[in-house]
């Protein structure tokens, strides 16, 4: 049994995850014990090494909602099989703490919600992104050559995410679930170059953001936030160092430390909060 004795913890990656093409040409394993490549860069690796217990998920890449739900609520099965648990915790970046959610509320009818101890998000999109908004008004090409499919971009539109959480956050405050939400900002010289255009529509819009979602929208509420709001862009969130950093002086190994850590420190509060 593991030192950190506690449920199963899923990493659920965000939409478009950029590591597939990486995946296919040293052919990885979405579950090979070596994750330097991987969405969530090594955190896995470093979490297993403290005697957690982790799995990654692979769900529909640029997908709709109700999609990726579904299929991280049959990966969340598996899991539970495989390992003989009762309940796993939830660990989404990005759109991955939506599919969470969305799984839950879309199987409700069957309790599924049972089986899950906790959901815990990075840099998730809750209120929705205003550059989701911005992408989704009739530019299709400029989606194509980001390489986010519109079905995804569409359910990441704040005027949706505004109807789902009218729908869903009262039976979320009494189904059984503990959530919990981080953020993180960075200025604009720090964030990665591809996201720097998507900060600026955010900052325009929404505030301060990490160059995909606003502080606002991924703490969510003060009832589910945990401060301090993350010194990272939304690469950053998953483990990953970019040129962008080098201008405040952190190396690579830094920031993977610092990020590590804020995995570590998550998971050893689960383990504190639900014990097996």
């Amino acid at each position: 049994m593991p030192h950190e004795s506690t449920h199963p913890i899923i990493l659920a990656h965000g939409i478009a995850r950029f590591d597939v093409l990486t995946n296919k040409l040293f052919q990885i394993d979405n579950n090979d014990k070596k994750d330097e490549l991987h969405y969530f860069r090594n955190i896995r690796t470093f979490l297993e090494s403290h005697d957690f217990d982790v799995e990654h998920t692979n769900v529909d890449w640029a997908g709709s909602l109700v999609k990726r739900a579904a299929d991280l609520k049959q990966q969340v099965e598996q899991i539970l099989q495989l390992k003989g648990a009762t309940k796993v915790h939830i660990i989404g970046h990005s759109m991955g703490g939506l599919d969470a959610r969305r799984m839950l509320w879309d199987n409700r009818a069957e309790n599924f919600h049972h089986k899950v101890a906790s959901v815990t998000t990075i840099g998730t999109p809750h209120h929705g992104s205003s550059f989701a908004d911005f992408v989704s008004q009739g530019r299709r090409e400029d989606a194509e050559a980001l390489g986010l499919g519109l079905d995804g971009v569409m359910d990441l539109r704040t005027d949706k995410m505004a109807e789902f959480n009218a729908e869903v956050s009262d039976w979320e405050r009494h189904n059984g679930v503990r959530f919990r939400a981080y953020a993180g900002k960075q200025r604009l010289i720090h964030v990665f170059g591809p996201l720097k255009l998507s900060w600026l529509i955010i900052r325009e819009r929404e505030g301060d953001n990490d160059g995909f979602v606003s502080v606002t929208s991924a703490r969510w509420n003060d009832e589910y936030f945990v401060p301090p709001v993350l010194d990272a862009d939304h690469l950053n969130e998953i483990g990953w160092w970019d040129i962008s950093e080098s201008w405040q002086g952190v190396t690579p190994e830094q920031l993977e430390a610092r990020i590590k850590n804020v995995y570590l420190g998550i998971a050893k509060e689960l383990a504190a909060a639900f014990p097996v």
